[in-house]
């Protein structure tokens, strides 16, 4: 045997490397990755421009015939999150402290699939991150620039589809199809507008009878006998303390309108809400001022989940305590007990007439009208106004507030 047999064969020399924005086809129909980073911008690629629909399918079709060793289901992952925020030019802002995060991967591993779809010829630099403050300087604040990626698609994957491209490079455009694309179209198309087959659970009810039909005279037409169909129920019938007219419903509204804002605990109720749930307290006479003074003193939590049903509990529980006090036994007991004596009624009565001495009963204030309450909000946003207007630059925080600041003295009229 020779002594050169068992020499290691080397191996062929690599093609030469395509000038800068050329087609990355090798000369054995192998699709070369893009490791360089000048060839991974908008004015040096060679893929073209396209928007999201293109650019998933061309993720998909790139990871699928595993073009890249290090390409995954997570690399589809991330092509996915970031197809979801293309804009209308085909950009996306990284944001990769927010991506790594919502995708439940580390840093590290983001970084490196998104440098899997920049050697796919998928994702080209647009704009390249800073962290060099844009805020002007002195106003304490810092924001950098965020790197903007465009989404592409190789030419190798617009061969593989039949695609005739015109033009090169980033601005290269999709004009037609050649007669091998044009069949994988309309099959690709067919497959997309076929309906999904679903198979829905079967049904446990069972056929319900039916009643039978009246047969009058010779005629085809025929109807359900009479009381077969039951007469619709309203779903919720409203008890009998509650049931008002129009109008009675109007006056609990504004009842409503004027105790929310003066009992605490009842202002996180809807108004109409509150209005249904005091209609049997208003029923019984009562005025607005004493429904408010009534609720005041109710021990309650500081906000109750829902006030309307306080109240209404409140109620049952009152109407509660006046049947039981209208049976016969608990008459009976009334009647045994000892009734009061003058001396006693003549202490409350005198005790009645101190308090209201020493807190006399206030009517309430009517509210004003709309007008005035209008022009005290519109006298209010003025007063606001100019005190912004007059505040000097170091009662500003930023150099941009106190840029507003001369903004507004500027406009502002003599």
């Amino acid at each position: 045997m020779m002594q050169h047999a068992h020499a290691p064969v080397h191996a062929a020399a690599a093609p030469p490397c395509p000038t800068r924005g050329e087609n990355r086809i090798s000369l054995n129909n192998r699709f070369d990755l893009v490791y360089e980073h000048a060839d991974q911008e908008v004015d040096t690629t060679a893929s073209r421009r396209t928007r999201r629909g293109d650019f998933l399918r061309a993720a998909t079709w790139a990871i699928t015939h595993r073009l890249h060793p290090k390409a995954g289901d997570t690399t589809l992952r991330v092509a996915r999150d970031l197809a979801a925020r293309l804009n209308a030019d085909g950009h996306v802002a990284y944001c990769r402290d927010a991506m790594w995060r919502r995708l439940g991967i580390s840093r590290r591993t983001l970084e490196r699939h998104i440098a899997v779809l920049r050697e796919l010829g998928l994702l080209v630099w647009a704009v390249h991150g800073t962290r060099t403050n844009t805020r002007p300087a002195g106003s304490g604040e810092w924001a950098g620039t965020a790197t903007i990626y465009a989404a592409v698609v190789p030419r190798a994957w617009d061969d593989a589809l039949g695609h005739r491209v015109s033009g090169h490079g980033y601005h290269a455009r999709h004009i037609g199809f050649t007669e091998h694309g044009r069949q994988l179209a309309i099959a690709d198309a067919r497959r997309r507008a076929r309906p999904t087959r679903c198979r829905d659970t079967p049904s446990c009810k069972t056929n319900h009878p039916r009643p039978t039909a009246e047969m009058r005279g010779k005629k085809n037409n025929t109807s359900a006998p009479r009381g077969a169909r039951p007469r619709p129920r309203r779903r919720h019938e409203i008890p009998e303390p509650y049931r008002a007219s129009p109008d009675q419903a109007a006056h609990a509204v504004s009842v409503a309108a004027w105790v929310r804002p003066r009992v605490p605990w009842t202002q996180g109720e809807g108004l109409r809400r509150l209005a249904f749930a005091l209609r049997p307290w208003i029923a019984t006479g009562r005025s607005a001022a004493d429904i408010a003074a009534d609720l005041s003193v109710w021990r309650v939590p500081r906000r109750p989940a829902s006030p309307a049903s306080l109240i209404m509990a409140r109620w049952s529980e009152t109407e509660g305590r006046n049947k039981r006090a209208a049976d016969p036994d608990s008459r009976e007991d009334r009647a045994s007990a000892v009734p009061p004596n003058a001396a006693f009624l003549a202490a409350m009565d005198a005790v009645r007439a101190r308090l209201t001495r020493v807190s006399p009963p206030v009517e309430p204030e009517p509210d004003p009208p709309g007008f005035v309450i209008r022009d005290r909000i519109l006298a209010s946003l003025a007063q606001a106004d100019r005190a912004r207007r007059a505040r000097t630059a170091e009662q500003c925080l930023t150099f941009a507030e106190w840029e507003s600041v001369c903004d507004a003295r500027e406009r502002a009229p003599w």
